[in-house]
C-alpha cells in the first residue's frame, strides 16, 4: 500500500482549543482521484477518516493532514466539459460584477485552486484581470491554453510572496471547493488580508454545506482532501475571527448552484461593503454538539440503503453501473459492500482508460461504454448534473427511469 506522511492535528483548526469530540469513523478510505492500474490495485493509499466537532466553536473537521504534494501534482479532475458547470461559473462571476464591482477595469481576481481556469475565464470575459494558483501542473497547462495565467503550487502562508507584483494587491480572491481543503484556514485568511483591497476587497468562497451533508447523509464528502466542514454560522465565525465580515450568503440563487454548495462573500472589516453584514441572516440548523449525535447512525443507515439498492437490482437479474467519477462516486463506492457488483463507473471525461476506482476496484470507463456495453440501471453519483446527464444518455437510448439519483438511494427511495 502506498505510504504517505500523515500529520495528526491536536487542536481545533479554527479556534485553537483542544476540546473536540468524534462524530464519524470511515475506515481505510482512499483519495478521491487516486485511480490505479489493475496491477497496482490494493497498493493505493488508504487511511481512516475520522470527523470531529469542536465543542467550543462547533466547527466540524478532520484531525489529520496527509502529504498531498505528489497527489495534487497529477490531479486531473475537472468539470470544465459540463454545460451546467459553465453556466454556474458565468452566473457567479456575473453576480460579483453586478452586485459589487460593476466597473471591472483594472480590477483583479486571484483564484486559489483554479483548476483548468474555467471560473477565471468567466471573470476575464467580464473585463477582470485574472490569475490562477493551482497545484496540478496538468490543469495549469489546460488553463494556460485557455489564456489564463497560472502559478503552479499549493497555496500556503508564504505563497503571497510568489505572486507576480501586479497581483500582490487584488480586488477579489475566489475559492471554489478549495477553502475547505486548507489545513490552516486561519493562516490562509491572514494571508488574504495582506493582499486584498482594504476598501472594496471581496473574498468569494464556495464550500460543501455541512448542513446539507448531514441532512442528506452525504458521507462521500468526508474526504482526506478536506480539513473543515462549514455551516453558515461557522463560516461567519471563522471570517470574523480573521478580521472579515460576511456580507452575502445569496450571491446566486440556490437553484443555480451545484449539488451541495454553500457560497459566502466576505470583506475586510472597515471596507465600504462591511455595513452589509448587518443584513445577513445566518442559519443555525446545527447549533450544538448534541445536534451531531445522530450523524453517524443516519449515515451508516444510508450506506445500507446503497448496498440494498445494488443488491436488489442484481438479484433481479439486471446490471447496474455508476455515473460520475468525482469524489462522490469514488468515496461512496469505497464504503459500499456491494460496490464490486457494479459493472463499471462512467465518467464523461475519465482520467485514463483501463484504471480502477481506488479501494472498490470498479473499472473506470468513458461514456461510450454505455452504448457498447449497456446496463439496465445507472446509479448517478453526480446528481447535481442530473438533467444534463439524462439529456446526454437519452441519445444512447436510456430513459430517465433508468437513472437513479444518489440522494434518492441514500434516503431509501428506490
Amino acid at each position: 500500500m502506498k505510504q504517505r506522511t500523515i500529520k495528526y492535528v491536536k487542536k481545533c483548526r479554527i479556534c485553537g482549543k483542544n476540546n473536540l469530540v468524534p462524530i464519524l469513523h470511515l475506515p481505510q478510505m482512499p483519495f478521491t482521484d487516486d485511480f490505479v492500474a489493475p496491477s497496482a490495485f490494493g497498493q493505493e493509499f488508504r487511511a481512516d477518516i475520522d470527523v470531529f466537532v469542536c465543542q467550543d466553536c462547533l466547527t466540524a473537521q478532520t484531525q489529520h493532514d496527509v502529504d498531498v504534494n505528489e497527489y495534487y501534482e497529477d490531479y486531473q479532475y475537472s468539470v470544465g466539459s459540463s454545460a451546467t458547470a459553465e453556466k454556474f461559473m458565468r452566473a457567479l462571476a456575473g453576480a460579483v460584477k453586478k452586485k459589487y464591482l460593476p466597473e471591472t477595469k483594472d480590477k483583479k481576481v486571484l483564484e486559489v485552486g483554479s483548476g483548468d481556469g474555467g471560473q477565471l475565464v468567466a471573470f476575464k470575459e467580464l473585463g477582470f484581470k485574472v490569475l490562477g494558483y493551482e497545484p496540478s501542473s496538468v490543469l495549469c497547462k489546460v488553463a494556460e491554453q485557455k489564456g489564463i495565467p497560472s502559478v503552479q503550487g499549493l497555496f500556503t502562508r508564504d505563497s503571497v510572496n510568489q505572486l507576480p507584483e501586479e497581483f500582490k494587491k487584488v480586488n477579489v480572491i475566489a475559492l471554489s471547493y478549495t477553502f475547505d481543503h486548507l489545513p490552516e484556514p486561519r493562516a490562509f485568511l491572514d494571508a488574504c488580508t495582506s493582499i486584498l483591497d482594504k476598501e472594496e476587497g471581496l473574498l468569494v468562497v464556495e464550500v460543501h454545506n455541512l448542513e446539507r451533508i448531514v441532512e442528506r447523509c452525504e458521507y462521500c464528502l468526508f474526504e482526506h482532501e478536506h480539513s473543515i466542514y462549514l455551516t453558515e454560522a461557522t463560516a461567519k465565525q471563522v471570517c470574523n475571527m480573521a478580521g472579515f465580515e460576511v456580507i452575502d450568503f445569496n450571491l446566486i440563487p440556490e437553484s443555480a448552484r451545484r449539488a451541495n454548495s454553500l457560497i459566502f462573500v466576505a470583506t475586510p472589516k472597515g471596507s465600504r461593503f462591511a455595513p452589509l453584514a448587518k443584513k445577513v441572516k445566518v442559519s443555525a440548523v446545527l447549533p450544538s454538539v448534541e445536534s451531531y449525535k445522530q450523524v453517524a447512525d443516519n449515515i451508516y443507515k444510508a450506506i445500507g440503503n446503497l448496498d440494498a439498492f445494488v443488491d436488489k437490482v442484481v438479484s433481479s437479474g439486471k446490471t447496474v453501473a455508476g455515473y460520475g467519477a468525482g469524489g462522490r462516486g469514488v468515496m461512496s463506492l469505497a464504503v459500499m459492500k456491494s460496490a464490486p457488483k457494479l459493472r463499471y463507473l462512467v465518467d464523461k471525461k475519465p482520467k485514463s482508460t483501463g484504471l480502477l476506482a481506488p479501494k472498490s476496484g470498479v473499472p473506470l470507463v468513458g461514456i461510450d461504454q454505455l452504448k457498447s456495453n449497456p446496463v439496465d440501471e445507472i446509479l448517478v453519483f453526480s446528481f447535481g448534473y442530473m438533467k444534463e446527464i439524462q439529456s446526454e444518455l437519452a441519445k444512447l437510448g436510456y430513459k430517465p427511469e433508468q437513472l437513479h439519483s444518489l440522494l434518492d438511494v441514500l434516503a431509501g427511495r428506490f
